[in-house]
């Protein structure tokens, strides 16, 4: 996904980033200045507090400490540029030190299937998940997300620090989701 190709939302929270986005370029074209950032799959610490809007890391983090099978759609291929939220940080304090105007990706410029997902936090939670498929109930499902992060890289000398299996050590090494277990058990997930 780069910055400059054709933006077609797929529902109305897409709907509403575009919109922003065309404001901050109108802002811009009067003078102003204004670097917007478009953050990919942000995962990490502190997150809980967001219940079932929280990342699908942590959604899958708390099935498996809850010694559930993790739920995800047919057949855990889809894909996620999944982005540490230390890097998020570090991307948000380039910018706020930028001069420059524009739009920008910040992810990792790497996708990871939920099938990677759910090995991964098994690993690094110490339990085997049996993962339990479900046919997607959406109609406009993104499949994939890929950010391309080229000009991030040129325009903030920005990229991610952390690759997936690191991010996911280091979260996991602040955080312990079988404290949050309890919200599995009442949400019924």
């Amino acid at each position: 996904m780069r910055e400059s190709q054709e933006r077609m939302p797929l529902n109305v929270y897409a709907r509403t980033k575009a919109e922003m986005e065309n404001l901050a370029k109108e802002y811009a074209k009067s003078g102003g200045s204004v670097i917007g950032l478009r953050y990919f799959n942000v995962y990490g610490p502190n997150e809980h507090h967001k219940i079932h809007m929280a990342s699908m890391i942590w959604q899958l983090a708390l099935q498996i400490a809850a010694g559930r099978q993790p739920r995800i759609f047919q057949w855990g291929e889809q894909e996620r540029d999944q982005i540490y939220v230390e890097d998020v940080v570090r991307a948000n304090l380039f910018a706020a030190k930028s001069e420059a105007n524009g739009i920008l990706n910040v992810g990792t410029g790497k996708s990871v299937s939920f099938n990677q997902m759910i090995y991964q936090l098994g690993k690094t939670l110490d339990r085997a998940a049996c993962t339990e498929y479900f046919e997607n109930p959406y109609c406009s499902y993104q499949s994939r997300t890929l950010a391309d992060t080229k000009m991030a890289e040129r325009v903030l000398h920005f990229s991610a620090e952390y690759d997936f299996a690191s991010g996911i050590d280091e979260y996991f090494r602040q955080v312990d989701p079988h404290r949050y277990v309890h919200v599995v058990s009442a949400n019924g997930r």
